[in-house]
């Protein structure tokens, strides 16, 4: 087999497989090959990861000026690993501003000159665009991060590290908060941020997050994790938002997307009232809330604005792990178009056909699932993306009985959950269905068997990480293998990545 008749996507998926050393050899087999291992195309999408396993020999083969060329390097830093030869190796590439690297990762167990070496050089990286520091020790002196190219940060100190920022050009921060000093850097750049990402380990600072000046956010994701047993309510001194001196309240009315996630329940109806003045919101998600009646007013409240310039308003809700109350209202979002909800929310939208809704992640508890898919073509009638994900139980075979219902829908993603062998046999024919993606799925491969005629439109079949098996009752009988399957669809684009039959005798991927 001549390899160079491939094309160079193909030369670089088997390139992919190589080890480091092995791959810069084999850049030495022709000037074709060389070009395409070092080209910038192929560069930006490798990572050179720098683990302290077999460091001796691993090193060897890593100079300087092949460490200067890499778009993307992740450390990590323990005594075992800052060898002389690495130490000399960064130097090198480091300091001289010739380094191309634009995304660098630094996980920290403690403390060495690797890693003060490489955080002191950061100036000297003209091209870095993202920077990742997680680190498991206190670092005594701190950290300064000094860039005038940085735009993305990602920081976690698991120890107080006090971090001190110099980058301009900053406007992505991803931050885990365990102490003051965090909440005080994020104050001290929050003017410049266009996407902040917070999660709070301790809700003992999160009211300081209202007393930050947001005027250039649009995306903001708080999540709360750890901190179960006490009540959280907002300080009554950031309750008046309404307040000349309440720069939260005058700064965010630029945000555009809001996910908030609280794994304690610990956020009430007055910390979400403090986002009301967010009206140019297009996007929200809340997980883990009571929907109490406050909380359906407040999201009903974002769709009445006086500034017609809001008419796509709401395009994105997310109500994952909320708890429907007794006195919950019905949720009225004429123009939302994607919306992510477990089943028993599917009665506050049964009031009002959601015309635009065009996609919906689904998840369901129940056993019995007959009717959930003619109530969802029931509340939503133009879906044309349906994802069914995490079922407590297993998708069973009479739960696409009304599949037809849904006339517009293109693609149909099952993932996460064990699934019935007959679910597409109790089917009935879906002509217009262009994709379809089973995605992590326990099940019998016999299920494969009418998908060709259930959907003879289908453009592209997805089979990725499913463990399909066969449970034989006759020694002779026949079952789909995917090529089989590939020769019955011609037509359609089949992808069985990770994906294994079990039989009596063999598997096939």
């Amino acid at each position: 087999m001549n390899l160079n008749t491939f094309p160079n996507e193909v030369l670089c998926s088997i390139f992919d497989y190589l080890s480091w050393k092995d791959r810069q050899r084999v850049s030495l087999v022709c000037h074709r090959w060389n070009a395409i291992i070092n080209s910038d195309h192929y560069l930006r999408n490798q990572k050179l990861v720098l683990y302290n396993y077999n460091k001796a020999k691993f090193f060897s083969g890593v100079s300087v000026e092949l460490l200067s060329r890499q778009k993307n390097i992740a450390f990590f830093s323990n005594a075992m690993l800052d060898t002389e030869e690495l130490l000399d190796t960064i130097i090198g590439t480091f300091s001289g501003g010739k380094a191309m690297v634009r995304s660098l990762s630094l996980f920290l167990r403690s403390e060495h000159r690797l890693a003060r070496m490489v955080v002191d050089n950061i100036p000297n990286l003209h091209h870095l665009i993202e920077l990742n520091i997680s680190d498991n020790e206190a670092l005594p002196y701190g950290v300064l991060i000094d860039s005038e190219s940085l735009e993305k940060l990602n920081i976690s100190f698991y120890q107080n590290s006090v971090c001190r920022l110099s980058t301009p050009r900053l406007h992505t921060l991803h931050l885990t908060v365990r102490y003051p000093s965090e909440m005080e850097l994020i104050s001290t750049i929050s003017p410049q941020l266009i996407e902040l990402k917070v999660l709070f380990i301790s809700k003992d600072h999160v009211a300081k997050l209202f007393r930050c000046d947001f005027r250039s956010l649009k995306a903001l994701n708080i999540s709360l994790k750890n901190d179960k047993y006490i009540s959280y309510s907002v300080s009554p001194v950031h309750l008046r938002p309404l307040e000349r001196e309440a720069i939260f309240a005058q700064t965010i009315v630029g945000l555009e997307t809001l996910r908030i996630v609280d794994m304690c329940n610990i956020f009430d109806i007055d910390f979400l009232k403090m986002f009301a003045y967010a009206r140019s919101l297009k996007a929200l998600t809340i997980n883990y809330f009571k929907m109490v009646t406050e909380v359906f007013e407040l999201i009903n409240g974002f769709k009445g604005l006086e500034n017609v310039m809001l008419i796509m308003l709401w395009q994105y809700l997310n109500l994952e792990g909320c708890q429907k109350t007794d006195d919950a209202r019905r949720l009225a979002l004429p123009c939302l178009q994607t919306l992510v909800m477990p089943y028993k929310q599917l009665s506050l939208f049964s009031s009002t056909q959601l015309h635009t809704l065009t996609t919906l992640y689904y998840n369901n508890t129940t056993k019995d699932q007959t009717l959930f898919i003619k109530q969802i073509a029931d509340a939503f009638t133009n879906l044309t993306f349906l994802c069914l994900q995490h079922f407590d139980n297993e998708l069973d075979p009479n739960a696409f009985l009304h599949l037809n219902l849904l006339t517009k829908l293109r693609v149909l993603v099952i993932e996460n959950m064990s699934v019935s062998s007959h679910i597409f046999q109790n089917c009935p024919t879906v002509p217009q269905l262009q994709r379809l993606v089973m995605d992590t799925i326990v099940t019998e491969v016999s299920m494969l068997d009418v998908i060709p005629a259930r959907f003879p439109a289908l453009q592209t079949l997805v089979i990725s990480n499913c463990f399909l098996y066969l449970i034989p009752q006759d020694s002779a009988k026949y079952y789909t293998t995917f090529d089989e399957l590939r020769r019955q669809m011609a037509c359609c684009r089949i992808s069985t990545k990770d994906s294994t039959i079990f039989t009596n005798n063999a598997k096939q991927s």
